[in-house]
């Protein structure tokens, strides 16, 4: 059909006036930007920071905003701190009453304390010195609600990396003095060589970190995720984490199975019956068995992260829920409870342990001083005590 000429002319006018609209719209665009003072038109580093990390890729679920990831954390640390307070101002309350009045019968309740610093004290102190570390940052986290250089350097490097590295590392040395104290025969060298292991890692542990922090502040980098994904030094971070985390959790394993097999060896231990036994040794090993799993998990997760690195830097797994959840906040707050729980001083009577009998814990020729079960007697009838090598009865 031939066209009218008064419908091309009503269509010319519909053109003129969307052109017209779309020129006043820039223009009034252009006089907005021009009266912010172009504040508008680019972006701040900390904004392409931010916008950075919603942009990356992640293997392990949903990345989470670092503002819900500083909540969730910020709670747990919270609640960490307020139990390590507490048992950390107990602790040393001890040690500082020496300047107190006491009654005959404090003195007769504290003469098994001891003075100075003990595995103990010092595991409370870096405990409640890392959660401080940790909490800042995930209030950074939550107030800035970005990844950036000073919340990574205090939690992941800091806090994550040195501090929450030693503490646990303390944890296992107690547990390997009580046990050491137990006169494992032919295991003797092994309380030796685990410690030292156990220091060598941390001392491993804390030098990579520092240079990473040290890199990421002074080598030019714009961006934590730029570090990550760019960064030598972090993959060999990752890479030693990840053993030093493995092998941790593989002596914390021995370390349970000789405990096991002293307790199961005794000769009284017959008598107790099964359901007994099962308490008094799942009191005695779970707390262990626990913290392996969560420092294997953990080694897992920086080892999978560090596989990642070599093969798709681009993509990764520190920002997915995967990552919070079984790198960051299960492998803090499992092992922080259970070392809190295991070395708790409980308040009970000298020579017994929480429901365990005394007869239990004596072998039938503790008048003999070759028993080869005597130290082990006066080594875990303090197990929930101060760290104090007592006399063995006679």
């Amino acid at each position: 059909q031939a066209s009218h000429p008064a419908d091309h002319d009503e269509d010319k006018k519909d053109l003129v006036v969307a052109a017209a609209c779309c020129l006043r719209a820039e223009a009034a665009k252009n006089n907005i930007l021009q009266t912010m003072g172009g504040e508008e038109a680019e972006m701040s580093e900390s904004d392409m920071s931010e916008a950075a990390d919603f942009d990356i890729a992640t293997v392990d679920g949903p990345a989470l905003t670092p503002q819900i990831s500083g909540i969730v954390g910020l709670c747990i640390t919270s609640f960490l701190w307020v139990i390590a307070s507490w048992r950390l101002l107990y602790h040393y309350s001890g040690w500082c009453s020496k300047c107190c009045k006491r009654t005959k019968e404090d003195e007769e309740i504290n003469h098994l304390r001891t003075d100075g610093l003990t595995t103990k004290r010092l595991l409370h102190g870096l405990l409640w010195t890392a959660m401080v570390v940790e909490g800042v940052a995930y209030a950074d986290m939550v107030g800035t609600n970005s990844s950036n250089k000073l919340n990574y350097v205090l939690l992941d490097i800091i806090g994550r990396g040195i501090l929450e590295f030693s503490t646990f590392v303390i944890g296992t040395v107690h547990w390997f003095n009580i046990t050491s104290q137990a006169r494992a025969g032919d295991k003797k060298l092994a309380f030796a060589i685990f410690p030292a292991i156990l220091a060598i890692l941390t001392i491993a542990v804390t030098v990579s970190s520092t240079f990473e922090a040290v890199t990421l502040l002074h080598g030019g980098y714009d961006t934590v995720h730029g570090f990550r994904s760019q960064s030598d030094i972090h993959r060999i971070t990752l890479l030693v984490e990840s053993v030093g985390w493995g092998i941790h959790a593989g002596i914390v394993a021995i370390c349970g199975r000789m405990v096991y097999l002293r307790i199961s060896s005794l000769p009284t231990f017959s008598q107790v019956r099964s359901h007994a036994k099962r308490n008094i040794i799942t009191k005695m090993i779970i707390p262990m068995i626990f913290c392996a799993l969560s420092y294997l998990l953990r080694s897992g997760w920086m080892a999978a992260d560090f596989a990642s690195r070599l093969v798709s830097p681009e993509t990764t797994f520190e920002q997915g829920v995967g990552w919070w959840v079984g790198n960051c906040w299960v492998p803090t707050f499992i092992p922080s409870i259970m070392l809190l729980y295991s070395i708790r001083k409980r308040d009970r009577e000298p020579g017994s342990i929480d429901g365990v009998p005394e007869t239990l814990l004596q072998s039938p020729n503790a008048e003999m001083p070759a028993d080869p079960f005597q130290s082990f007697q006066q080594t875990f009838r303090d197990f929930e005590d101060e760290d104090a090598s007592l006399p063995s009865k006679k």
